[in-house]
């Protein structure tokens, strides 16, 4: 049917919640069957005299329920008693969570022949199971290095094995490599508009974070100059890849740039490449323009899984890498031998390329996604990336709309934690990656595209 339309008048509840109740109590007393298709959320707003947000919380919340699904293109439907939008978990219930889509994650692997695959290479692992609970040296194992070497020619690097430094996440190796070059009260530059964890980083080990200009093309070199003159500089970070938040990526001759700079001044560069791997037209890193001054940082967690807490990284000389070492050992003891053996397997028997590569394929998918509902509003992107800098139309701003999706899985981050100089400008970061389907992605969009078409002041998030 496609004339359902509730009555709300006897509930208290707020109207996105009685529309939910409405739905259930009808599919409990037959009135609704399974695969019986609803309203459009827009007819179904203008029946009930709703703002179309209103109804887009209400089928939302249904689909939270487990009690309708939708498909791109052909609508929303009542499911079968009992089952939900998403496969059913074949893991402990207990360790269900609900998914923060605020992170930056990237889509999870529907295939069900690679998934297979995953987990072959975990339970490879099980044959040498005791030794990798044991304390490890910093004796790196040739078959590991040899591993993360041919995982570093994907971005056009090739170290000596022996170079190579391993990090329980870019984070932790973000940490480590600031405790080796500063001290309390240093000054650290980086984007006027980054990575939130640097700002993080920085706080907790007290030290200044300076936001350099930036234009189109990243770090404006002059700024970066200038700062370097005052010689109280210590280090410049840089995302430089499907930089997070806007999505952009910093030209070769930026690079060589900046770089030149830093070489002149002697100032290090912390070279955060977390998505470098998802890029299919990256230029070079840092690390092979300016290997003498470049820490490289090389993520496993945003081409693969958050999950896989393990980084790669090349200090640009052995006293520096001995000083990480040192650092690790002090911070973290040891990065997890266990995920060192399965970064290993993956990469060996191609389970990780073929993975990146599904990652590739479904991030461009979502990215054609939101090109197709956002096509009116302006943002920033990359076919390679899973996230978007929407800026956000005449009339918005950063709270409201923030407001206003909190109740939609899809995350959306305002422009302050990303700021560190300057005017914050009226953005979000949306994630288009993570655990969620791309349905659930297409609706979200859909109510977001709506949502900014409209006044703000027609879009209460509070009832």
């Amino acid at each position: 049917m496609t004339d359902w339309c509730p009555n709300l008048s006897e509930s208290n509840a707020p109207r996105y919640i009685a529309i939910a109740d409405c739905l259930e109590d009808d599919i409990s007393s037959g009135r609704l069957s399974a695969g019986d298709r609803l309203p459009a959320q827009r007819q179904l707003a203008g029946q009930l005299g709703l703002d179309f947000t209103t109804v887009a919380r209400g089928y939302a919340e249904a689909r939270r329920r487990g009690i309708i699904s939708s498909q791109v293109g052909s609508g929303t439907f009542v499911t079968k008693p009992g089952a939900s939008n998403e496969a059913a978990p074949t893991g402990d219930p207990r360790r269900a969570c609900v998914p923060d889509f605020s992170m930056n994650l990237p889509p999870e692997p529907a295939d069900p022949a690679l998934t297979a695959k995953m987990q072959e290479g975990v339970a490879s692992l099980s044959a040498d199971l005791v030794s990798l609970l044991r304390y490890q040296t910093f004796d790196t194992s040739d078959l590991d290095l040899h591993a993360a070497r041919l995982w570093l020619e994907g971005v056009d690097l090739a170290p000596e094995p022996e170079t190579i430094l391993f990090s329980p996440g870019a984070q932790a190796a973000l940490v480590n490599a600031l405790a080796a070059l500063t001290s309390p009260g240093d000054k650290v530059a980086c984007e006027e508009i980054t990575y939130p964890g640097i700002r993080s980083i920085c706080a907790q080990l007290n030290l200044q974070l300076t936001g350099l200009p930036m234009d189109e093309d990243g770090i404006d070199p002059d700024a970066f100059s200038t700062a370097c003159q005052s010689g109280d500089l210590k280090a410049l970070y840089v995302n430089p890849t499907l930089h997070n938040p806007t999505a952009r990526t910093i030209p070769y001759q930026r690079r060589k740039d900046l770089a030149t700079i830093a070489q002149r001044y002697g100032v290090p560069i912390l070279e955060d490449d977390a998505y470098g791997q998802l890029s299919r037209k990256a230029p070079l890193p840092f690390a092979a323009i300016a290997p003498d001054v470049t820490w490289y940082i090389g993520s496993l967690s945003k081409c693969l899984g958050a999950g896989l807490r393990l980084a790669h990284v090349l200090a640009p000389n052995k006293g520096a890498a001995w000083q990480f070492s040192r650092a690790v050992r002090t911070s973290q003891v040891m990065t997890s031998p266990l995920s060192i053996a399965l970064a290993t397997h993956w990469i060996e028997d191609g389970t990780a390329h073929e993975l990146l590569n599904r990652i590739r394929v479904e991030s461009s998918n979502r990215q054609t996604l939101a090109a197709k509902y956002l096509k009116n509003q302006e943002f920033s992107t990359d076919p390679d990336g899973f996230h978007i800098w929407l800026h956000l139309p005449e009339g918005w701003n950063r709270s409201t709309f923030v407001a206003q999706t909190r109740s939609l899985q899809i995350g959306v981050v305002e422009s302050d934690a990303f700021t560190v100089k300057g005017e914050v400008p009226e953005a979000v970061r949306l994630s288009l990656g993570g655990p969620i389907s791309r349905d659930q992605l297409a609706n979200s969009l859909d109510v977001i595209a709506h949502t900014l078409n409209a006044s703000p002041l027609r879009a209460s998030a509070y009832f």
